[in-house]
């Protein structure tokens, strides 16, 4: 996968916990977090992404996780 595609996995990953972390769905929530948080300790941070790496959270209420994921599809 190109760094763009996994930026992208990872944006959407958030968005999936944050949904299902909003609806209750704890188990599926963190399974969407770790898997996450797993291909973003790969990545580089440059350009754009180095810019908003303090916003990027994988823990905390859903609103901060969907703004995690906001924040990096605007980026890519």
């Amino acid at each position: 996968m190109t760094d763009s595609q996994i930026w992208q996995t990872i944006a959407l990953d958030l968005k999936r916990a944050a949904n299902y972390h909003a609806s209750g769905n704890i188990n599926k929530a963190n399974y969407y977090l770790a898997e996450a948080k797993g291909l973003y300790a790969g990545q580089k941070l440059v350009g754009k992404i180095k810019r908003i790496e303090q916003f990027i959270k994988f823990e905390g209420n859903p609103e901060e996780i969907l703004l995690s994921s906001s924040l990096i599809t605007t980026r890519i």
